[in-house]
C-alpha cells in the first residue's frame, strides 16, 4: 500500500466479507451474532444445561436418594464460581477465562497450568458428551445400554466425526444454537410440568428413603462426595462466561445473563432428581438408568385417558416423549462436544500464542481457516480417554471423576486470580463485583470468591489424594506432570523465563494509557473501528487491539486492505496475485478474531489509485468513528513499511474521524505480537477530526 502525490478518490470494491444484519440503505448495521440478555442466557443455558443428560445418574450412584440435597449443595458452590466469572469477564473482556484471570494476576507459569488444566477440561467434556450421546441413542439400537465398550465406540466415531467436521472449518451457528438450547429448556420444563403427578405419589417414598438402608440412603463419606462429585453438573461454565467478544455491552450483559443462566440452572437440576426419584426408587434409576437418566424420567410419564365426541382412549405419554428425549439429548451432547473441542482448540492456540505451547497449535489452515494441529490434539486425547475406559462398566462414572479433578482445579486458579486482582488492582474498573465484599486492611475482599477458592480447592485435594477413585486421579496427576515437564523443556529450548510474562497482552497496555473520563467519553462516540492492514503480522497486531477496544466500546470492526492501481491499467483491472495475497491477510485478521476473541469482523477489499484516499473515503461511506494504525517499530523498516507509512500520515492528516497510531517497542525475543502498545493520535494535538 503507498500513496501518490496526487490524491483521488476513485475506488473499486472488490471483495466484500460482511457480518450485517440486512438494513435500510443509510442505516447503520449490526453486527450479526451481537446478542442481548436473551442471546446469552440462552447460550448459557444450552452450555451448561446440557450435563444434566448425564449428571443426574453419576451423582445418583453416590448419592442415592439424597440426590437433590447433593445438587444443592453444589450449585451453591456453582453459584460462587458463577459471581466469579461474572466480575472476571467483566474486568477482563477478552478470550481466555481462567488462564487469562491467571495471567493478569499471576505469571506465566501459573497460567500455564490453570490452561493445561482447562485444556484436560474441555478434552473431557468432549468424551462425556459423545459417550453419553451413544448411549441415549439405545432407544432405537439397544447395544449402546447393552454393552458398554459399544457405547465407547459410538462416542469415539462421534469424536472422530466431528472433528473432521471442524478441520474442514464447518462452523456452528449462533442463531441455531439459541434454538436448540431453548427447545432443550422447554423441553426440561415440560418433564417437571408432566412429572407433577410422579411428585403427588412419589412424595411419601422420597421422604422415607433415609430410614430404608444403605441401598436408598449415602453414608456421610458417601455425601461429601456426591457433593464433590455433582460438580459435574455445571460443566460449561467456564465456555459461557466468554461470551463478551460478541455481545452487546458486555461489561453489562454478560454478568445479568450468567446469573439468570445459574437461576434456572440451580431450579431445573433440583427439579429433575426430585421427579426421577418420585418415580422410581434410586437403584433402578442408578442400575437401569444411569447412562441414560433423563430417558428414565420419559419413560415413567403417566398416560392420560382422552374423552372427547371425536376420541377417546388413552395417551402414552411415554411413548412419545422417550423418542424425543432420546433425539433431543443426542443432539444436544453433540453440540456441547462440539463445543469443547473448539473451545479447546481457542485455549492451545491462546496458549500457543503467548508461548507456552508450541506454534503448530497456532497454526491456521489457510484454506479452511481452522487451527487443525490444535483440532486434531484436542480430539485424539479425547478418544484415547474413551479408549482408555471403554472396558469398564462405570465409564461415565470414571469421566466423570477426570472432569471433576481438571474442573475444580481450573475453578481455584479462576477464584484465586480474581481474589488476588482485588489487592493487586483494586483501582482497575470493575463494571460488575461479585458480592458481599468485606474490606480487610483497606482492600475489597471477595466473599464469594474466598469461599469457592477454599471449596474447589479442598475438593481438587481431595480428588489428588484419594485412592478410591484411581482412575481420575491417575489420568489427572499424570495429565499435569506431563504438561510442567514440558512446559519447562519448552521455554528453556526457546530461551525464556519460566515464570515472567513473555507475551504482554497488548489490550492491557492499550487500555492503561487512556484516563477513565476520555474512556467514557469515547463510550459514547465509537461504534464502528476501521483497520487498514497490509501484512499477516500487521493483521494479527492490530485485529488483537481492536477487539479489545471493540469489546469495551461495543463496536463493530471492519479489516481494510486497498491495492494500488498502477495508472497504466484502469482502476478496475484484474490483478489477481495481488488479491490472493490480500485474501490471506484478511483471513487472517477474521481467524485472529474468530478463534482468540470469539468475534465476527468484516473485511473487505479496495483497488485504488491511492491507498491513502481509497481509506478514508471508504471510512466516509461506512461512517467509521475510528481508525486505527499501526507504527512499524525499529528493525523493521522495510520497504513496505517505509511505503505503509507514507499511506498512515495521509490517512491521518485527512480522515474525518478519529485516527490512532500505536507506537510498539520490542518486548520479548523474536515475537513481534509481544510488543508493548502505545495509542498516539496522528497530526495535530487532538485525535478528534
Amino acid at each position: 500500500m503507498s500513496s501518490g502525490s496526487e490524491q483521488t478518490t476513485h475506488i473499486k470494491v472488490i471483495k466484500q466479507h460482511r457480518v450485517v444484519e440486512r438494513a435500510p440503505v443509510g442505516a447503520v448495521a449490526r453486527l450479526r451474532r451481537a446478542l442481548g440478555p436473551a442471546g446469552v442466557y440462552a447460550i448459557g443455558y444450552g452450555n451448561v444445561g446440557s450435563s444434566i443428560y448425564y449428571a443426574l445418574g453419576i451423582v445418583a450412584a453416590y448419592a442415592l436418594g439424597a440426590t437433590p440435597i447433593a445438587l444443592g449443595l453444589a450449585g451453591i458452590i456453582f453459584v460462587f464460581t458463577a459471581m466469579t466469572y461474572a466480575e472476571g469477564v467483566a474486568m477482563v473482556p477478552t478470550a481466555g477465562g481462567s488462564v487469562a484471570f491467571a495471567r493478569r494476576a499471576f505469571n506465566d507459569l501459573f497460567s500455564f497450568v490453570a490452561g493445561w488444566a482447562l485444556a484436560l477440561n474441555y478434552i473431557v467434556t468432549t468424551a462425556i458428551s459423545a459417550v453419553t450421546a451413544a448411549f441415549y441413542l439405545s432407544y432405537f439400537w439397544a447395544p449402546f445400554k447393552e454393552q458398554p465398550a459399544t457405547a465407547a465406540v459410538g462416542g469415539i466415531v462421534v469424536t472422530l466425526l466431528l472433528m473432521l467436521l471442524n478441520l474442514r472449518g464447518v462452523k456452528e451457528t449462533a442463531r441455531l444454537n439459541i434454538a436448540f438450547a431453548a427447545i432443550d429448556l422447554a423441553t426440561q420444563g415440560l418433564l417437571v410440568l408432566l412429572g407433577i403427578t410422579l411428585i403427588v405419589n412419589g412424595w411419601p417414598d422420597l421422604l422415607d428413603y433415609r430410614s430404608r438402608g444403605a441401598d436408598y440412603w449415602p453414608d456421610t463419606r458417601q455425601l461429601v462426595f456426591a457433593v464433590a462429585i455433582a460438580m459435574v453438573a455445571y460443566v460449561g461454565l467456564e465456555s459461557a462466561a466468554q461470551m463478551a467478544e460478541e455481545t452487546k455491552a458486555p461489561t453489562r450483559t454478560v454478568p445479568r445473563a450468567l446469573l439468570w443462566s445459574v437461576v434456572t440452572v440451580i431450579f431445573m437440576f433440583a427439579a429433575l432428581p426430585i421427579v426421577a426419584l418420585c418415580a422410581m426408587p434410586p437403584m433402578e434409576l442408578v442400575g437401569q438408568w444411569g447412562n441414560d437418566p433423563v430417558a428414565g424420567i420419559a419413560s415413567k410419564l403417566p398416560d392420560w385417558s382422552i374423552s372427547t365426541s371425536f376420541l377417546e382412549g388413552r395417551l402414552s405419554l411415554s411413548a412419545l416423549m422417550m423418542p424425543w428425549v432420546a433425539i433431543l439429548a443426542f443432539t444436544i451432547l453433540l453440540i456441547a462436544a462440539n463445543a469443547g473441542i473448539l473451545a479447546g482448540s481457542r485455549i492451545t492456540y491462546n496458549m500457543a500464542h503467548h508461548r507456552q505451547l508450541f506454534r503448530s497449535f497456532s497454526y491456521v489452515n489457510p484454506r479452511r481457516q481452522t487451527p487443525s494441529f490444535a483440532i486434531l490434539v484436542i480430539s485424539v486425547v479425547a478418544m484415547v480417554i474413551i479408549a482408555a475406559g471403554m472396558r469398564a462398566e462405570d465409564l461415565l462414572l470414571k469421566l466423570g471423576d477426570l472432569y471433576v479433578f481438571s474442573s475444580m482445579m481450573a475453578f481455584s486458579m479462576a477464584h484465586l486470580s480474581i481474589w488476588l486482582l482485588r489487592i493487586k488492582e483494586p483501582e482497575t474498573p470493575r463494571p460488575f463485583w461479585a458480592w458481599p465484599t468485606i474490606r480487610v486492611a483497606g482492600k475489597p475482599i471477595s466473599v464469594t470468591a474466598t469461599l469457592g477458592f477454599l471449596v474447589c480447592g479442598a475438593i481438587w485435594l481431595w480428588m489428588a489424594i484419594s485412592s478410591e477413585h484411581a482412575f481420575g486421579r491417575n489420568i489427572g496427576l499424570t495429565w499435569l506432570a506431563i504438561g510442567t515437564l514440558f512446559y519447562i523443556w519448552f521455554r528453556r529450548r526457546e530461551g525464556l523465563d519460566l515464570i515472567r510474562t513473555a507475551v504482554k497482552d497488548e489490550p492491557s497496555a492499550l487500555i492503561a494509557v487512556s484516563p477513565a473520563p476520555r474512556r467514557q467519553e469515547m463510550t459514547r462516540q465509537i461504534r464502528h473501528i476501521l483497520i487498514p492492514v497490509h501484512s499477516s503480522e500487521y493483521a494479527d497486531r492490530m485485529t488483537r487491539i481492536a477487539c479489545d477496544l471493540s469489546g469495551l466500546y461495543t463496536a463493530k470492526i471492519t479489516a481494510v486492505y486497498a491495492i494500488e492501481v498502477p495508472r497504466a491499467l484502469p482502476v478496475d483491472a484484474d490483478l489477481s496475485e495481488h488479491v490472493r495475497e490480500a485474501d490471506g491477510v484478511l483471513e487472517m485478521a477474521s481467524h485472529i478474531a474468530d478463534t482468540v476473541y470469539d468475534r465476527r469482523i468484516e473485511t473487505v477489499t479496495l483497488q485504488a489509485r491511492s491507498a491513502g484516499a481509497a481509506i478514508v473515503e471508504y471510512a466516509a461511506q461506512r461512517d467509521v468513528d475510528l481508525i486505527l494504525l499501526g507504527a512499524h517499530r525499529e528493525g523493521h523498516r522495510t520497504r513496505d513499511a517505509l511505503v505503509f507509512g507514507t499511506t498512515a500520515d495521509y490517512v491521518a492528516r485527512n480522515a474525518h474521524c478519529a485516527v490512532w497510531t500505536l507506537r510498539g517497542r520490542e518486548n520479548g525475543p523474536g515475537d513481534g505480537a509481544g510488543a508493548e502498545q502505545h495509542p498516539r493520535p496522528l497530526g495535530d494535538d487532538s485525535s478528534e477530526r
